[in-house]
């Protein structure tokens, strides 16, 4: 199956960014990401974003749709929950945005409404790490290069996180919450649904 093999890959580089954070290392890694750019790479990472708005939940859930009902369902309800516990967190915590830890290091961007506050964690990084692994449990089981897709979607995953800090919308540490919390939830719920006799 591809989704153990996304599991263990998004975990590591999850693992790395927490060990980066944990150094200290949190707002120079975002600096150093957000001012590694180019005008080409803004309209990219722009536009790459915003697809773990709807995009990415769409295409997600359309494929679980149409391989089994049922577990579509329950994984729509526990990315459901996912993000009423993001909306939750960031209401509760409030955390500053990079834009007002530093705003002499955030770069104007057109095009780019940046934002002050609930940086804590990343939704969009949230959104991206559960559907990508979504996908990867709707992997056919008989089809081939199940690693090739696992690595495929993990860094897809990867980059909306790393997107978020490009924009300077979100630091690292807002990032490796928002990717760690979502690959939490995906694995209690696959693990909730094959108990119950969902994903079949």
């Amino acid at each position: 199956m591809a989704l153990p093999r996304y599991i263990l890959l998004s975990s590591a580089t999850l693992f790395l960014g927490w060990a980066l954070v944990a150094l200290g290392y949190n707002m120079s890694v975002t600096w150093t990401i957000h001012h590694n750019y180019s005008k080409s790479w803004d309209d990219f990472f722009i536009h790459f974003s915003w697809l773990a708005e709807w995009a990415m939940i769409i295409i997600a859930s359309s494929i679980a749709l149409i391989r089994n009902w049922k577990s579509a369902l329950w994984m729509g309800f526990a990315l459901g929950i996912q993000a009423l516990m993001v909306a939750g967190i960031k209401w509760a915590i409030n955390a500053k945005r990079p834009i007002e830890i530093n705003p002499d290091l955030v770069r104007q961007i057109p095009q780019l409404d940046i934002h002050h506050w609930q940086a804590f964690p990343s939704g969009h990084t949230a959104v991206a790490f559960f559907t990508m692994g979504w996908l990867a449990m709707n992997y056919p089981q008989h089809y081939k290069y199940p690693r090739v897709i696992a690595l495929s979607l993990s860094l897809l995953a990867v980059g909306i996180g790393y997107s978020r800090m490009y924009l300077a919308q979100h630091s690292l540490i807002d990032v490796c919450a928002g990717g760690t919390l979502a690959l939490l939830i995906l694995s209690l719920a696959s693990i909730l649904g094959k108990k119950w006799k969902l994903h079949e």
